[in-house]
């Protein structure tokens, strides 16, 4: 407990750093793999405090890798960094309080870590929201000598567990041939048509979909002026299910749709994998076990509602596939209509109940570590489950 008592300290001593870290991010929104300033104050900070910091890891410019403690560790604990933004809501996921809890972490236990005879890994994973920045890591072999992996996440609920849904995103382009559309119409094929199409047969498959998938799109070119019929239009969309194999027969199917889409309007179509697979979360109960006791001991209440339900999708699930990892989440509110990807959750993730739950998360997350290179037993229960799981 010493070292708890120690780290909890730590955090306090260094909040006015990781605050101001959040702060910062939160004022600077950067899109999936454009985290330029970002990756580059969350460095600069890692640097100050003694930390070997390697940028532009598994090919990705805004990706880095910080690392410290011993070179022989009885553990190495990864602390997963997010800080993309989404577009024109900037950090309404709250990836500002990601970076600097993990972050947070990291300097928190880096001056234990010879006692303590571990390493911790700050792993700054780009393009969360779009893209799948940390797949490329796990097949650049980031994690392969990583014994857990954790971040928290921000929600309107204080959780451990939740699945994720694998997720597949697309782009879809139509080609037709454009016309006077009142003078000439009939010269002309109606690429828009196409893609209006598309979302009305996808919602006809939507009624013989599992309760656990999702399909859903945007139109983003739909021509330039109604006098022209358009030649070109494009969408995009993301298809989740809860397991990898609905996913892919999913996948079939909306292809369907584009195609049938395309023979009805005369209109050629191209389609695109936008990104890697998001696969599903592998769920490890004995590292959860260990990380909510300490958020316990902290005075934070877990209120776990069913796993299954109100879900996304991350690239942390694939992840998850390679080491045992966890994703709890903090509460920034209890206001249950204050849900992420909103506007009232980014305004929450620039304030006080941000400020918070980042400082909360970043003790329990060292305190979790701790844990695991401290108590053998525990770490070997953690990565027992996660072979046999």
């Amino acid at each position: 407990m010493q070292f708890k008592d120690e780290i909890v300290t730590a955090v306090d001593r260094l909040s006015s750093k990781l605050i101001a870290t959040s702060r910062f991010l939160h004022l600077h929104p950067e899109l999936a793999y454009e985290e330029r300033e970002s990756s580059r104050h969350l460095t600069s900070l890692l640097k100050a405090h003694g930390f070997e910091v390697i940028e532009g890891v598994g090919g990705l410019p805004t990706a880095f890798l910080a690392k410290a403690g011993v070179d022989r560790p009885s553990a190495t604990i990864a602390f997963l960094a997010e800080y993309d933004a989404l577009p024109s809501l900037g950090h309404a996921c709250g990836h500002n309080l990601i970076a600097a809890s993990t972050v947070g972490a990291g300097l928190a236990i880096q001056p234990f870590l010879p006692e303590l005879g571990g390493q911790v890994v700050v792993v700054g994973c780009p393009a969360e929201e779009k893209g799948g920045g940390k797949i490329a890591l796990v097949k650049a072999g980031l994690f392969a000598n990583v014994s857990a992996a954790l971040l928290v996440h921000p929600s309107n609920r204080t959780e451990i567990f939740k699945d994720a849904l694998a997720m597949r995103a697309l782009r879809v382009e139509f080609f037709g041939k454009a016309s006077h559309a009142a003078a000439a119409p009939h010269l002309g094929i109606n690429a828009l048509d196409a893609v209006i199409l598309s979302f009305a047969n996808l919602n006809a498959l939507r009624q013989q979909l599992r309760q656990d998938a999702r399909i859903h799109g945007i139109i983003t070119d739909g021509g330039r002026a109604p006098n022209i019929i358009p030649d070109y239009a494009a969408a995009r969309f993301c298809i989740r299910a809860l397991d990898l194999e609905y996913l892919h027969d999913l996948h079939r199917r909306v292809l369907a749709c584009f195609e049938s889409a395309a023979r009805a309007t005369g209109a050629t179509v191209a389609i695109h994998e936008e990104g890697e697979k998001y696969h599903p979360m592998k769920c490890n109960r004995a590292l959860g076990a260990l990380f909510q006791a300490n958020l316990e001991a902290l005075g934070e209440r877990v209120k776990q509602t069913p796993e299954d339900q109100e879900l996304g999708s991350t690239d942390v699930g694939n992840v998850s596939q390679a080491v045992p990892t966890l994703q709890p989440t903090i509460a920034l509110t209890d206001q249950l209509d204050v849900v992420c990807h909103s506007s009232t959750f980014a305004e929450a993730a620039g304030g006080a109940a941000g400020d918070r739950a980042l400082l909360l998360a970043a003790k329990a997350l060292a305190m979790t570590a701790v844990d695991l290179f401290t108590e053998p037993a525990a770490l070997r229960q953690v990565q027992e489950e996660f072979r046999h799981a």
